[in-house]
């Protein structure tokens, strides 16, 4: 054997042993961001897709830890396995019941006693994520305790069928709720053949029927690396990040996700309506959605905006002519995405009619198109809505959520820092220009909830 050839099996050799050795695998730094007020954000990705998004923030020794998973009830709905809602959620609450290498109630008893704040955890139509706040000495803790229960869920059918139970009165107390019924219904009402139209939560039935099979192959598909992002806020350096991340995340193995398409919804062509009663409803309830673009849309910046005039602070056009008048006890407005609707919500004064606040809203928006705003009206909804996005990103839980949520809904982290660039030339013609071709009775779906008179529900 030559000295070249002998050289080379060598290094190659020295490599492996190497690597086999370190037990980790290898991650890339896929870019760096400076954030408008000079922060920088990391953004990595590990050898086997899990990717982690990193702004590190020494002024505490603290930092929020979030892991989302893009999976919700949209997934479970379409996937041809599933054809179900209410596992995404379910899993939600198998997450914080044990692994195998920590039994159930552990996980809880280590976070409180580290010191862990915000530790919750949600679901929606097209995500879940789980997060807290911790010391930032305390990050490999977490890390272990979170990665643990990705890769080594307790998933026994005793288990199963005990959280199930505990989900099903969670649906009947959702139920019990005339908003969020309300919601429900609205949702039924505005989408015929998107699953948007069916709950996050489920049904009763759907809840019941799950197995543990259906389980077992939610979880090993979902809840992989491939299918999920941590987002790292606060005081550690990239160099102990990625370290232990590779430790503890570097060793799963992607899975094949599927991904169906969302069925398109047909356009709406006429307003829908429907009412109901509920017996918890002590006044009438007035809820109103109009079909709307998706968040990566330009038009979202000003119907976002839109709806901070109407309905946030006290000189708001919602607080003026429905509250501060006894019409109403609360009024707002808001957009969504995925779900992507223009929300208007009314929650009416006892003994008042959702008709007479309805009117007041169809004048107020057609004075809108006509007329459109004054500049004084548009600065103050401006300074008020950047103040609030500014405030989310100051806080590092907040400024976690805005960047997984942005990334679940777009795959772009970054769109809410475009959505404050895109303030800075918007003009009041916009809100109008927007008021005008979404907010229309044919592209609007309205549903009031009046209170149950006795022994009817």
């Amino acid at each position: 054997m030559n000295r070249l050839k002998f050289a080379l099996r060598l290094f190659v050799l020295v490599l492996f042993t190497t690597a086999f050795a370190s037990g980790k695998a290898g991650y890339e730094k896929v870019t760096e961001k400076t954030l408008f007020n000079g922060e920088k954000l990391y953004e990595y990705r590990l050898d086997n897709g899990f990717r982690v998004l990193f702004v590190p923030r020494h002024k505490a020794e603290v930092l929020t830890y979030q892991v989302w998973f893009r999976v919700g009830s949209l997934n479970e709905k379409l996937d041809p396995t599933l054809k179900k809602t209410g596992l995404a959620h379910l899993f939600e609450h198998m997450m914080f019941r044990g692994s195998k290498n920590y039994p159930d109630g552990k996980f809880d008893e280590i976070t409180s006693r580290i010191g862990s704040e915000k530790q919750n955890a949600t679901t929606y139509y097209y995500r879940t994520n789980y997060y807290e706040s911790v010391p930032s000495s305390k990050l490999e803790t977490i890390m272990e305790l979170e990665a643990d229960r990705m890769a080594n869920l307790n998933l026994k059918k005793e288990v199963l069928e005990k959280e199930k139970g505990a989900v099903v009165g969670e649906y009947r107390r959702a139920m019990d709720q005339p908003t969020r019924k309300a919601w429900y219904e609205l949702m039924r009402l505005m989408y015929r053949e998107s699953p948007y139209r069916w709950t996050v939560l489920g049904s009763e039935e759907e809840i019941k029927g799950f197995t543990l099979e259906e389980a077992q192959y939610f979880y090993k598909t979902f809840y992989a690396p491939n299918n999920a992002t941590l987002i790292v806020i606060g005081d550690t350096t990239e160099e102990k990040l990625m370290g232990l991340v590779t430790e503890y995340y570097g060793g799963m193995k992607a899975q094949q996700v599927p991904r169906p398409p969302v069925p398109d919804e047909p356009i709406q062509k006429k307003e829908r309506k429907e009412t109901f009663s509920h017996r918890q409803a002590t006044s009438e309830i007035l809820m109103m959605g109009y079909r709307i673009p998706s968040i990566s849309h330009p038009d979202i910046v000003p119907l976002s905006l839109l709806s901070t005039h109407l309905s946030t602070g006290m000189e708001s056009r919602f607080r003026k002519l429905l509250v501060d008048r006894g019409i109403a006890v609360g009024a707002s407005a808001g957009t969504s995405s995925s779900p992507d609707v223009f929300q208007v919500f009314v929650n009416m004064a006892e003994g008042q009619k959702s008709s007479k606040a309805l009117s007041i809203i169809d004048n107020e928006i057609s004075s809108i198109v006509k007329k459109g705003i004054s500049e004084k009206e548009f600065r103050r909804a401006l300074n008020q809505e950047l103040l609030n996005l500014y405030d989310d990103i100051s806080d590092s839980s907040s400024l976690g959520t805005w960047l997984g949520e942005y990334l679940m809904l777009s795959d772009n982290y970054m769109r809410g820092f475009e959505v404050i660039d895109a303030y800075k030339s918007i003009k009041p013609e916009d809100l109008q220009r927007v008021a005008k071709q979404y907010l229309t009775k044919k592209n609007r779906s309205v549903v009031v909830v009046t209170p149950a008179k006795k022994g009817k529900s």
